[in-house]
């Protein structure tokens, strides 16, 4: 499994999630993310432009730490996510990227 930061986590939250069949978590951050553009929209018809440029703050802060959470237990997430589905833990291959990672484990004969 991936190790480290994850880039698509951090960019692209929960469509990363859903896309990786992180199905609660997907959903749970695009309602928030609904209800958060709502929250942002009623404040400013209610209370004018001044009040919604500080929800507009709170929002943009906490987007920013929904990312960073994302980019650093996204592969977590999705490690375990994949063992609850019936996924194997294998071994460990070093590699720049997963087709070398693949291609390095049949060359070493790694095959079940």
């Amino acid at each position: 499994m991936k190790q480290g930061w994850s880039w698509p986590g951090f960019f692209f939250n929960f469509i990363w999630a859903l896309i990786k069949r992180m199905w609660v978590l997907g959903v749970v951050l695009m309602i928030l993310s609904i209800a958060l553009g709502f929250a942002e929209g009623s404040v400013e018809v209610s209370y004018g432009k001044e009040a919604a440029s500080g929800i507009n703050v709170f929002t943009s802060i906490l987007n920013l730490v929904i990312a960073v959470v994302f980019g650093v237990k996204g592969n977590k997430w999705r490690e375990k996510n994949l063992i609850l589905r019936g996924y194997k833990y294998q071994d460990t291959v070093d590699a720049q990227n997963p087709e070398a990672a693949i291609a390095l484990w049949f060359t070493e004969g790694k095959i079940d």
